[in-house]
């Protein structure tokens, strides 16, 4: 490749961060549904003519944030598995930890990848088709795997990663609201720190009495 392709490369792939960057914000402050690529081209500051040479329109852009932000969040999630040394408690523990950072760190990307709803779309493409988040899955075939090796009881592995992920997704929602918002009346809760902890706590007790004796 000559430096003046490679160049080129690595101004397109800047241009397309910065075309997610902004695009994740409008898609959380206006909905999926009122997102408007003009909108976008105005907030980046170009023509949408030269927007539509990146992406020919929302639901295509959508799906890129999405590939992207699950992308960087299941690979984290691998990592960890991979390089946890301890028990099987401790690993889910780490885990819960790590989500909550994950979606403290940006929540808005948190609730567009979990929450807001996709573009309104005639028909998918066969890439998109294929797309499926493998989170809770990467949890389920953990949990699967340890009843395997003996490691905790024989239980419903389907039942239980999705109550472990509700219980940890609904502690964010929650405490994303104005029941912990410092300035509010009826913040009576303490911090979401506290919360997020007490939480952990209370899922260490009631997996504790799952593991194999």
């Amino acid at each position: 490749m000559s430096k003046s392709r490679a160049r080129s490369q690595e101004a397109k792939d800047k241009q397309i961060k910065r075309i997610i960057y902004e695009a994740r914000d409008l898609f959380f402050d206006a909905g999926t549904s009122g997102f408007s690529m003009r909108a976008l081209a105005k907030r980046l500051d170009m023509s949408q003519s030269n927007l539509y040479n990146y992406y020919s329109n929302k639901r295509q852009l959508w799906y890129d944030i999405m590939t992207h932000d699950f992308s960087e969040l299941e690979n984290k999630i691998q990592e960890i598995v991979m390089y946890h040394e301890g028990n099987f408690l401790a690993l889910l523990v780490k885990l819960a930890e790590f989500y909550f950072n994950f979606a403290e760190s940006n929540y808005r990307r948190y609730k567009l990848m979990f929450v807001l709803p996709p573009p309104p779309v005639d028909s998918q493409d066969a890439e998109e088709e294929k797309f499926e988040p493998q989170s809770i899955l990467m949890l389920l075939n953990l949990l699967e795997t340890a009843i395997t090796q003996g490691l905790i009881k024989n239980i419903d592995a389907k039942k239980m990663s999705l109550y472990l992920w509700s219980v940890i997704h609904g502690t964010v929602l929650i405490t994303n609201t104005i029941v912990f918002d410092p300035k509010s009346e009826i913040s009576t809760f303490g911090s979401k720190e506290e919360f997020r902890t007490f939480v952990i706590e209370q899922l260490k007790d009631q997996l504790s009495q799952a593991f194999s004796e």
